[in-house]
């Protein structure tokens, strides 16, 4: 298997309704409302850049979101998107929503008789299960078949929330969990994927993400924007929201090359891209990768099109080339920070990292003397074990 691909998008690019500005102020009033909120820092590569002869590398490091419990970024859509779904039950307005408010006791005792329902890789449901305990709601989280027990334990760890290994693929475990939530007068569907008739929360999530797009707008200088984005996609609902989010704020010449990358295993943008109808379509099977927060097998519905019409460029990359780019990270260049990054957090990372070594493809997507790079860590060591596995086995 070829270890990185990489193909031009086959689709027309740049007409795309973004999401409105006011939407990810909605977003940052209400993370500024809450009282545990910190901005992840955005770490300058300035090392590693100059070895590799590019303008700059940043890597937004989400391993640090919220807690140590955590180590990801996706309780940034879960939080929002509990608190959205907790507000419309308790008749208060979703617009300008602050945490306090769901913080009285009229609020908690709405919050208390709902139970939220969803599949995970891992870092979805644990993101999930942690908001359920800051928001005083329940939560029942599924899993696909070769998700770890650590990842598993982990979950459970927050409200001993209930969770399951099922013996299903990713998608048929989505399926259970919506099923799972239609069956229960009192159960909420909070899965961060869209299909037909599914779309409000999945948006509510994507809108969740945003924070994220905020603070690297906050943390970095407006000479210094990001030339070049490369971003990894499962379902693409974080890929979504950033780029959503990005091109609502900045003018069209601030705009940069997006690239989306995926495990060679299973990656159904690259899929949909190579069929090139302008339809998403499935990867068939059950198929693995140690990326397990990417091992997605459908493109989500409100993800895909703004997708298709953004991103210049789509890659995959092997698991080889995935630890190779969490042992770079954790073995910094001169005085570049190291950081700790997981399976699924460093493809963004990996993909570039190898592409940097391929005169032929950085040349393709113009990763030249002047070219800024932003990649964003999903995930810190999710999995200790496994992390400290591939790290030392050099």
């Amino acid at each position: 298997m070829t270890e990185i691909q990489l193909i031009k998008s086959p689709f027309e690019i740049g007409n795309h309704p973004f999401n409105d500005a006011e939407i990810v102020k909605q977003v940052a009033n209400f993370y500024q409302s809450v009282p545990f909120y910190q901005p992840t820092p955005l770490i300058n590569l300035n090392q590693y850049a100059k070895k590799n002869n590019i303008g700059g590398l940043y890597v937004k490091d989400e391993s640090q979101r919220f807690s140590k419990a955590l180590k990801a970024f996706k309780a940034t859509g879960g939080l929002y998107a509990m608190a959205y779904c907790i507000a419309k039950q308790a008749g208060l307005s979703t617009k300008n929503l602050k945490y306090s408010q769901l913080m009285t006791p009229l609020v908690r005792k709405v919050a208390d008789q709902i139970t939220f329902y969803t599949a995970t890789d891992g870092n979805h449901g644990r993101g999930v299960a942690w908001a359920a305990e800051k928001l005083g709601t329940h939560a029942i989280v599924k899993m696909p078949a070769g998700s770890t027990k650590i990842r598993a334990e982990h979950i459970a760890a927050f409200n001993n929330v209930n969770v399951e290994i099922t013996d299903k693929n990713y998608d048929d475990t989505v399926q259970l969990a919506k099923q799972l939530a239609d069956k229960d007068p009192n159960g909420i569907l909070i899965q961060d994927m869209a299909w037909e008739g599914y779309t409000e929360i999945p948006q509510a999530i994507s809108a969740g993400y945003s924070i994220i797009v905020t603070e690297i707008l906050r943390q970095i200088d407006t000479d210094n924007y990001p030339t070049h984005i490369f971003l990894q996609a499962g379902v693409g609902q974080l890929s979504s929201g950033i780029i959503d989010a990005l091109y609502s704020l900045l003018p069209k010449d601030k705009r940069p090359v997006i690239t989306i990358v995926e495990p060679a295993t299973v990656a159904c943008y690259y899929l949909s891209a190579q069929v090139a109808d302008n339809n998403l379509h499935t990867v068939p099977g059950s198929p693995r990768t140690i990326m397990a927060g990417l091992n997605c097998q459908t493109p989500s519905l409100i993800s895909f099109p703004v997708i298709r019409d953004t991103a210049s460029f789509y890659g995959t990359l092997t698991d080889n080339v995935a630890r190779i780019g969490m042992r770079t990270l954790s073995t910094p260049v001169g005085t570049d920070s190291k950081i700790i990054s997981g399976e699924s957090g460093v493809a963004a990372f990996a993909y570039v990292n190898a592409v940097l070594q391929d005169q032929h493809l950085r040349k393709k997507i113009g990763l030249d003397a002047k070219a800024r790079v932003l990649v964003i860590n999903t995930e810190g060591d999710t999995d200790e074990q496994v992390y400290q596995e591939i790290i030392k086995n050099n």
